[in-house]
């Protein structure tokens, strides 16, 4: 299996090695979409604020805009802040759009 590319700050996406992933997990679980979905990809932002750089709302962009033509997308960005207190930060992206924050609440 091929390695995804990145480092400790950076992530790259790797289109194809992604499409083969999800190809042999929809295999195993027999293509039931209703059940399992593609909840997408993701990385930590873990020694800085819970705010997506700009190469995170670019790549958004591209997914709803260009690269997979899907309709919308989420950017949800969490970490362990001061105190284990839980931090997060998340945006809508649609396609045609520019991207609108979402406001998270607690129970």
């Amino acid at each position: 299996m091929d390695e995804i590319s990145g480092e400790r700050a950076h992530f790259v996406r790797d289109a194809e090695h992604h499409r083969q992933a999800l190809e042999r997990f929809f295999d195993r679980t027999d293509h039931d979409y209703q059940t399992f979905n593609y909840l997408g990809e993701w990385h930590s932002h873990p020694s800085f604020p819970p705010r997506p750089s700009v190469t995170d709302v670019r790549s958004m962009q591209e997914l709803v805009d260009g690269e997979r033509q899907i309709d919308f997308a989420v950017l949800l960005i969490v970490k362990l802040g001061f105190f284990r207190c839980f931090v997060a930060w998340a945006s809508l992206h649609r396609r045609g759009q520019a991207p609108e924050p979402v406001a998270l609440t607690t129970n």
